[in-house]
């Protein structure tokens, strides 16, 4: 999708070289604090973290696990704190380390 055609469907866009150095300054604030891993995330709470990784909504990732809206809030709200993330950006870039993220997505 290019920029025009997510701005109309009511979503955002990152040019490829902004959004490096957003990963980047992510990748650099996480290593300065202690890392927590997936290791200690329920199977549900698992495949939250992969929708976040292939850039879903919460709305998206309710349909596609056949979940209500609000409980994938809460489950993002649990990943969140549970890998010390600060955002569903950095929350996603734990999940394609991790290999919860089909490439390509």
């Amino acid at each position: 999708m290019n920029a025009p055609q997510a701005v109309r469907s009511g979503g955002s866009y990152l040019s490829p070289r902004v959004a490096a150095r957003v990963v980047a300054g992510l990748r650099a604030h996480r290593a300065a604090r202690p890392r927590r891993t997936i290791e200690h995330l329920t199977e549900r709470e698992l495949e939250v973290p992969a929708g976040l990784g292939a850039v879903l909504s919460n709305a998206e990732i309710a349909a596609r696990l056949h979940l209500l809206e609000g409980t994938v809030k809460a489950h993002v709200g649990a990943v969140l704190a549970e890998l010390g993330a600060c955002s569903r950006v950095e929350a996603a870039i734990t999940a394609h380390e991790a290999g919860l993220v089909p490439r390509g997505q």
